[in-house]
């Protein structure tokens, strides 16, 4: 390899031009080419941090440049097909979250990568922010005793304009898990496996969308702990909480702090050093690549979370309790 990971960004939208700067800017990565649908989106990004390949077609961008890395952040609908391509071309993927829009498509990234003997990488930010990497350590050390409960409600409105109607395609979006698969990657996380899913989902309000309006779903875990995830597009107001709950305390996230309280006492309120967890997120995926060591965020996470999220769907169709696996 070469003493520069030649990189590149694909999906030139706010988050690719995001992740395009933090490439550039990092010591011993070379960005050398990004690419976009939209030929004048990859242009602008070319042009902000002097990279001379622009390209509108990954495969053109694939055939031409000798890379090895590359960042996914286009559409939902096109991850399966880019991480194939690249796995393929022997270059190392990280690919934005939601992973994919199916279960099969998961499965082909999945084995693109492996046989490919390249890394993919999910964007599970959430894993890099200091007050959920706390809450994980504190409940992996058991301080909360044995867990019992992970629960957590994403709330919020419609997705704003400009930023592609094809967020409003269930075909291409997936649902609203393409916010709140951070909250389920963190529920998994902490939780472990599941072993059943319920849920109810409605839809129908807005005339120029197809996605779900309102989602919830209660989780059994293998371990014999509950969880519980909801979530909206009709509450603008906005609701957040993310929490665990154990035999000996609880702990929740409160912005960037976290509060921990056992039974038998007071919350404690815990401040934390803040970071920006996207920049940390992808100088971890750099070094692993560098060090050709598996990143601990793979496809297999990705699979996992959205698996719970399609048996929901399930559920919610048959009006039964899904038993997991699909």
């Amino acid at each position: 390899m070469a003493d520069k990971l030649r990189t590149a960004v694909i999906g030139c939208g706010g988050l690719g031009r995001s992740h395009a700067r933090t490439a550039k800017t990092t010591d011993g990565i070379e960005l050398v080419a990004v690419c976009d649908p939209i030929l004048e989106n990859a242009k602008a990004t070319a042009a902000e941090n002097n990279v001379k390949g622009v390209y509108s077609d990954h495969k053109e961008l694939l055939a031409n440049e000798k890379l090895d890395c590359i960042i996914v952040v286009s559409p939902t609908y096109t991850h399966a097909e880019v991480t194939v391509d690249s796995a393929n071309a022997g270059v190392h993927v990280f690919c934005e979250k939601p992973m994919a829009i199916t279960l099969e498509e998961c499965d082909r990234m999945i084995e693109s990568a492996e046989k490919n003997k390249v890394f993919l990488m999910l964007g599970f930010v959430r894993r890099f922010q200091p007050n959920y990497r706390e809450l994980k350590r504190r409940a992996d050390a058991g301080d909360i005793g044995e867990i019992r409960l992970v629960q957590s409600v994403r709330m919020g409105g419609r997705p704003p304009a400009g930023i592609g109607d094809w967020r409003r395609e269930r075909n291409k979006v997936g649902g609203l898990h393409s916010a709140y698969i951070h909250e389920m990657d963190q529920i998994l996380w902490v939780g472990g496996d599941v072993k059943t899913v319920s849920g109810v989902v409605n839809f129908g309000t807005f005339k120029d969308d197809d996605i779900e309006d309102n989602i919830w779903m209660c989780i059994e875990f293998m371990n014999g702990a509950v969880g519980a995830m909801g979530s909206s597009q009709l509450y603008p107001v906005g609701w957040y909480e993310f929490g665990v709950g154990g035999t000996e305390g609880c702990m929740r996230v409160e912005g960037e702090s976290l509060i921990f309280m056992r039974h038998s006492g007071n919350a404690e309120k815990i401040e934390l050093p803040p970071n920006n967890m996207m920049v940390e997120e992808l100088h971890y995926f750099f070094d692993c690549v560098k060090k050709g060591e598996t990143p601990s965020v793979t496809g297999i996470d990705g699979r996992k979370s959205l698996e719970v999220v399609m048996a929901a769907f399930k559920s919610a169709e048959t009006k039964q309790v899904i038993t997991l696996p699909l």
